[in-house]
């Protein structure tokens, strides 16, 4: 019973610790311009490559599965370190667009470039809603407000935070930069909110690129990886059309939205196996844009739980 209380303080701890950083950020960001933030944002990136052994050790791991007998050492560990400078510049964006006056009509601006454009609009031509398929890539929280602007409304399901005070301080800025977001539970309600959504022709934003409990295991960058399958259950059920849309740097201080073909989706009538095979057509079409945007992705998250690494 002891043991369960200090685990429980320990959450409480980190909870709040986690809050009090978020809030400092954003102090520290108001008297800067953006350019010394993201300045700052890379400084702290370098150190995080150091000072966060338990991340820097997936990145490694998880580059090393992919990349492993691809490229040098030297080469590996200079994209591990982009990797982390990528997180924290993002981290310390994000926050600095909480922390000053911008509009969702601001940051939109901050994606200078669309790519693929006519690839949605021939999608949403057919009335019958998008499906985004996406990833943790590049600064993919401002897909929502790029597409909004372009005339495109757009949702996306989110997991609630545990932390309900942080998870209001998220929402606030969501509010701030007019975004739209489904709450994934009750799980029953976002489904038919999701589907609604569809139904009137819009935009639902699913990232597909973070391990699934409850998924299929499916080949993703050549090892069988337990993948979501919201994308394709919504895409069988209501005949949305499958688009992959991303928000990627563009080496020029701001942001490309890269909007790929439709993907054609699969109906054979059994339903398991359509499922699994447009999940692992999905997954592969994400997979070619982390691989072109290597360093624009979180490779710290534990997507291949348990494979091991091939030594030889």
């Amino acid at each position: 019973m002891q043991v369960f209380k200090n685990k429980e303080m320990k959450k409480r701890l980190e909870r709040w610790l986690g809050r009090q950083w978020l809030k400092l950020i954003s102090l520290i960001t108001r008297p800067l311009s953006l350019e010394r933030t993201l300045a700052l944002g890379r400084f702290l990136g370098n150190l995080a490559f150091f000072f966060i052994p338990r991340h820097r050790r997936m990145a490694i791991r998880n580059i090393n599965l992919i990349y492993g007998k691809k490229k040098s050492k030297k080469e590996l560990k200079e994209m591990i370190r982009q990797t982390f400078i990528h997180a924290s510049c993002f981290a310390w964006e994000f926050l600095y667009y909480y922390g000053h006056d911008f509009t969702a009509k601001d940051i939109r601006n901050m994606v200078k470039e669309v790519e693929g454009l006519e690839h949605l609009k021939k999608a949403s031509a057919r009335g019958k809603g998008v499906i985004g398929i996406g990833a943790h890539l590049g600064n993919f929280v401002l897909i929502g407000s790029a597409l909004g602007s372009l005339g495109y409304p757009c949702t996306s399901i989110m997991r609630q935070m545990k932390d309900g005070k942080l998870e209001n301080l998220l929402n606030s800025m969501r509010i701030k930069w007019g975004e739209n977001w489904i709450p994934k539970l009750p799980i029953s309600k976002a489904i038919k909110e999701s589907i609604a959504w569809l139904r009137e022709g819009k935009i639902l934003l699913i990232y597909m690129d973070q391990r699934s409990g409850k998924g299929v295991n499916v080949d993703f960058m050549g090892i069988p990886t337990p993948t979501p399958t919201g994308a394709a259950v919504f895409a069988l059920k209501t005949d949305a059309a499958v688009v992959p849309i991303f928000n990627v740097q563009n080496g020029k201080g701001s942001y490309k939205l890269v909007i790929g073909q439709e993907i054609p989706v699969i109906k054979t009538g059994d339903q398991k196996k359509d499922i699994t095979e447009n999940t692992a057509r999905f997954n592969k079409v994400i997979e070619k844009y982390i691989l072109e945007y290597p360093n624009q992705w979180f490779w710290f998250h534990n997507r291949w739980k348990g494979v091991k690494i091939d030594a030889n």
